[in-house]
């Protein structure tokens, strides 16, 4: 695997992954997604995220 650079969704910080782990919108923190205004972001994702 190699680490490809692409950009948070919010804020456009650069962020570096995996390439299997690309996904269409990438955040650098959780306030960027929370900020992000993405009805796909919800409290109870993040909770799954957090425990």
């Amino acid at each position: 695997m190699k680490l490809v650079e692409t950009k948070c969704a919010t804020c456009g910080s650069p962020i570096y992954v995996y390439e299997d782990f690309v996904r269409e919108k990438m955040y650098c923190t959780l306030h960027c997604m929370m900020s992000s205004g993405s009805e796909s972001v919800s409290r109870n994702r993040l909770e799954v995220l957090a425990g």
